[in-house]
């Protein structure tokens, strides 16, 4: 089924940088700009925004990641570990919303499938298999978008599509590297929330793959697709295009936390191994992965312990002898949550600039120039000796 947009206000919005956005061709108005600096208060359309942590529970407490939101706004999160999926054995969600009407942003997991040639009939479409979703063959972008929504939604009264729309220049906005397996698309509905009429826009970024395997019975391929970035706007029907700054801001702001995406590393590197030792055992991939699952269950504490002592042990290796120590990635999150660059200083040893610029220049006595130029140079028309400081590893 083939959407088109009826004439309509066009859905094709990302934030950028500040109020710059994607035009409706999907190229960025100010493709070098960076997201606004934490240090400094971020006020659109009068809304003051904070940042807000995504914490996961099952992992001690250790923070997801964060994004930018209304202050006043409700904000919700959830972290879903299911060990029995591992190839992707972790989902999250968030959302903000506005407490004074029906105003929301909402981020979803993504959308993920996958099928087999040859397809020897072994595996039933619609279940989920170690983190994907079998199905025989694959669908359009937008069809997984409508499905989705559909089902999402299913709930409320007098649901209608509007129309989709190709945007070529999300990927990038969300610094995806530009390949073909990479697509952007909007899809716009209406419906009543609780009596009163509502907008929500929804957004995602396509992708595919196709992963080869060799075994006793010659080469199959897995084709693999579906959809990421998944998020959605809702506004009372008519505000959406005024309030959507808000929104974008929180879309682009999301920021993930280094040291958890290492564990989540670990985590899925030690289920690879543990369900291939099942299969070993003359476990079926189905068998594998439930045993896996429940003994993990039943040992989560042992597990969890396990991979602290990988990750204690990484991080001492890391550490070469006689040389400064590297900054954690807990310190790097840290700045990235603040906004902030810390550079090596001849003057300090580290100083702090806010991101919104690339390069950093200092004279080596406590002054400094920023610039997002990559041509500037302070030398050519100050006093003083200005050399450009290089990132602190």
């Amino acid at each position: 089924m083939t959407l088109t947009f009826p004439s309509v206000p066009v859905i094709c919005s990302v934030l950028v940088a500040g109020p710059a956005f994607l035009d409706c061709q999907g190229e960025p108005a100010n493709a070098k700009a960076e997201p606004p600096a934490l240090t400094t208060k971020l006020v659109i359309d009068g809304e003051h925004f904070s940042f807000h942590t995504i914490r996961d529970p099952q992992q001690g407490g250790l923070a997801v990641g964060a994004f930018a939101a209304p202050e006043k706004w409700r904000i919700n999160s959830q972290v879903v570990w299911d060990y029995q999926h591992t190839e992707s054995p972790v989902t999250y969600s968030y959302s903000a919303e506005n407490p004074g009407n029906e105003e929301a942003f909402f981020g979803y997991p993504p959308l993920q499938f996958f099928t087999l040639r040859p397809d020897y009939n072994l595996n039933r479409p619609g279940q989920n298999y170690l983190g994907w979703v079998f199905e025989r063959e694959a669908q359009p972008p937008a069809q997984i978008l409508l499905t989705f929504v559909r089902q999402l939604r299913a709930g409320q009264a007098n649901l209608k599509v509007i129309g989709v729309k190709d945007l070529p220049g999300l990927p990038a906005a969300f610094k995806i590297p530009p390949t073909d397996n990479h697509h952007g698309l909007g899809l716009k509905v209406t419906y009543e929330l609780k009596g009163k009429p509502v907008e929500e826009e929804f957004y995602a970024v396509s992708f595919s793959g196709n992963v080869p395997y060799d075994g006793p019975q010659g080469r199959t391929w897995e084709p693999k697709w579906g959809l990421g970035y998944l998020h959605s706007f809702r506004a009372p029907l008519g505000t959406l295009d005024k309030r959507r700054p808000v929104f974008a801001a929180s879309a682009k702001s999301f920021r993930s936390n280094p040291a958890w995406e290492k564990r989540k590393a670990a985590i899925v590197a030690y289920l690879a191994d543990q369900y291939q030792r099942q299969l070993q055992a003359g476990y079926d991939s189905i068998a594998a992965a439930g045993r896996l699952s429940r003994q993990i269950s039943a040992n989560n504490d042992a597990m969890i312990a396990s991979i602290d002592r990988q990750l204690a042990a990484s991080r001492a290796s890391s550490g070469g002898s006689g040389a400064p120590a590297a900054r954690s990635s807990m310190d790097k999150y840290d700045d990235y949550i603040r906004g902030v660059d810390t550079t090596d200083d001849p003057y300090w040893g580290t100083s702090q600039h806010s991101i919104n610029e690339q390069y950093h220049w200092t004279d080596g006595y406590g002054s400094y120039r920023n610039s997002n130029d990559p041509s500037y140079d302070p030398n050519r028309n100050e006093n003083g000796n200005w050399q450009i400081m290089q990132p602190t590893r």
